[in-house]
């Protein structure tokens, strides 16, 4: 495996990390380009500029990265690894104590991971961000009384601020899953890891006992669902789309295939990629 590698930018951040980890799980170094958004990290991919992307897509605290799963319907991209990164958060501060914060600097999904400690500030003006960078250069150029919220891993003994409060997550067990997408499935052979095979399976109509359907076609075939999440189709109010994951390889186990070919014959279905955790 060669070739560039797209990832959610900018650098700093914890994708920036996240493909560093994969990088050295992978032994390879990846010419790495650096996108503003999700959509155009996964566009780099399509339109070939790069050979792979990597994006975030679920976080202990706040779930599913419900745009990436959008993003995963209409692309033409399939997972191939996923690399899981610890999340860990620090506040930063231009004043000596939390009663004097005026302003909090935070960065969207961020946010949402560190609501307990923001919870504390009902008073205080909490200015979203599109990234935890951004969120640093904010509270850097900012005011006096001005904070943000930062990655931990931003903070050294060149850090100017005069109050630092290191985690201010909701969980000290948090953590973000990324992926990993190319134009193709995995094509690897080792059959002694521990795969995952990602489904997003869709209906024109629905019924009742639709969904214990579908879940009832797995359970026939002993296959272990790990997760599912639904998103709306966008095409008319109570119809979904259902990202599923189970257990399994779809181009290697016989059990999944038949699993997916029985449902094929009565939603619609897109293998979205079968893939094992890359570890550093």
């Amino acid at each position: 495996m060669n070739g560039k590698l797209a990832v959610l930018g900018p650098i700093g951040t914890f994708s920036d990390i996240a493909s560093k980890r994969y990088m050295n799980g992978m032994g390879i170094d990846f010419e790495r380009f650096f996108y503003p958004t999700m959509k155009k990290t996964i566009e780099a991919v399509v339109d070939d500029t790069c050979r792979y992307g990597l994006i975030p897509i679920e976080n202990t605290l706040d779930g599913y990265v419900q745009v990436v799963l959008d993003l995963l319907t209409t692309m033409d991209v399939k997972i191939i690894h996923e690399v899981v990164v610890p999340v860990r958060f620090a506040f930063v501060a231009n004043c000596d104590d939390l009663s004097k914060v005026e302003k909090i600097y935070v960065q969207f999904k961020s946010e949402n991971q560190c609501s307990e400690f923001l919870g504390a500030f009902p008073e205080v003006d909490i200015i979203t961000t599109q990234s935890n960078s951004q969120s640093y250069k904010s509270a850097l150029e900012g005011k006096s009384c001005e904070g943000a919220i930062i990655p931990m891993h931003m903070l050294d003994e060149t850090t100017p601020f005069n109050l630092i409060k290191e985690d201010v997550a909701d969980s000290l067990d948090n953590e973000t899953r990324f992926i990993i997408v190319a134009k193709h499935l995995n094509e690897e052979v080792d059959t002694f890891k521990s795969w995952k095979t990602s489904l997003m399976v869709s209906y024109a109509h629905d019924r009742p006992g639709l969904l214990a359907d579908i879940l009832g076609i797995f359970s026939k075939q002993n296959i272990n669902m790990m997760s599912i999440m639904s998103r709306p189709t966008k095409s008319g109010l109570g119809l979904y789309n259902f990202f599923i994951d189970i257990e399994g390889c779809y181009q290697k186990d016989p059990r999944v295939r038949e699993a997916v070919a029985i449902i094929l014959d009565k939603y619609k279905i897109k293998i979205l990629g079968s893939y094992y955790r890359i570890q550093d």
